[in-house]
């Protein structure tokens, strides 16, 4: 299982080169096979993967079981095209698809599901010396899996997914200089609900997301969310912006994808799948939808800059054309971690 490291440079990163990385997690049986929807960051030269899921056994078979795992695993990052990883502690239970946000020399991981159902835990991984130590945080409110988080100044965000069970528009966040307060709600994000939405900081207390889909309930059809939205903490109230597109402004659905802060007001987004071949498997689902060869189902290949409410194209490669990914920012590079080159 291969990653890559994205190195950037120019103002806000607005120019990016690829470099493949090799080395991959061997702790637990069947991970060595690559995961989707893990937790990632980068903390204090470190790279910090941990969770995740995949379909190890009979990966196309209709019956096949998900896997989900829960070991934590570190690699010093060097910038090199290689990463030793050591398994250096594990979460409280397997999980994946939830939140991981680095803060404060850690990664508080937030929320996600596994075979038992949808959680509500939320703790910290610290690091001292390469050693791992998680400490539990204050539980979400609900149960939240598919969501998208970010960290404005000094409050973490979690948007949409399902709450509960159900797809949902609301929105959490937690003060990092306060947590024992709690988590509290804030106003819901207009429009339908967003599930596997993307999110980020704005700057100046913003939250902003894009992305994401609301699947068919209610005798709807499902939807894709192919704008965005800014959630502004001063107000209190969401401003719907321009979703993203490549570079002749064709519209490009991230919802499955993955972003992170480039600068205080410059979001990178990666990955996600296609709008047309998602939504016609959402409604019009087609018992040889797994069979497919990768390029058939189109994920995204654009690695996107939004900056001052525009959007510009840094990159084009199959190797962040992913869904699940996730990141880690090091003072070396953003390392690429897991995800799908197509379903399953």
């Amino acid at each position: 299982m291969a990653m890559t490291l994205i190195g950037l440079s120019g103002l806000s990163g607005q120019t990016c080169h690829l470099q493949p990385v090799i080395g991959f997690p061997n702790g637990e049986a069947g991970i060595e096979l690559g995961v989707s929807a893990c937790y990632a960051g980068g903390v204090d030269g470190w790279v910090v993967m941990a969770g995740g899921c995949n379909f190890p056994e009979n990966t196309l078979d209709p019956d096949s079981k998900k896997r989900f795992y829960k070991g934590i695993y570190v690699a010093k990052a060097s910038g090199t095209d290689r990463l030793d990883w050591t398994k250096a502690g594990v979460l409280p239970q397997e999980m994946a698809y939830g939140v991981a946000v680095a803060c404060d020399g850690g990664l508080v991981v937030a929320g996600g599901i596994n075979a038992k159902g949808s959680l509500k835990d939320v703790c910290r991984i610290e690091l001292m010396e390469g050693k791992v130590h998680v400490r539990k945080l204050p539980s979400l409110p609900c149960a939240m899996d598919n969501m998208a988080g970010a960290l404005v100044g000094r409050k973490l965000y979690v948007a949409g997914g399902f709450t509960n069970g159900k797809a949902s528009c609301r929105v959490f966040r937690l003060d990092m200089d306060n947590v024992v307060r709690g988590w509290e709600e804030v106003t819901p994000f207009p429009g339908i609900a967003r599930v596997q939405p993307v999110a980020g900081s704005m700057g100046k207390g913003r939250l902003c997301l894009f992305g994401g889909f609301a699947p068919a309930a209610d005798g709807r059809p499902a939807e894709l969310a192919m704008d965005g939205c800014v959630y502004d903490e001063g107000s209190g109230e969401w401003t719907v912006v321009d979703g993203p597109a490549d570079n002749w402004n064709e519209p490009l659905f991230v919802g499955g994808g993955i972003a992170a802060n480039v600068g205080e007001d410059s979001l990178l987004v990666m990955g996600g799948v296609n709008k047309e071949v998602f939504l016609d498997a959402l409604n019009h689902p087609q018992p040889d939808y797994l069979s497919h060869p990768v390029a058939w189902y189109r994920f995204n290949p654009y690695t996107l800059l939004y900056n001052g409410g525009h959007w510009k194209t840094v990159a084009k490669s199959q190797a962040t054309a992913r869904a699940g990914v996730a990141l880690a920012q090091t003072s070396h590079g953003i390392y690429v971690i897991g995800g799908e080159l197509k379903p399953r």
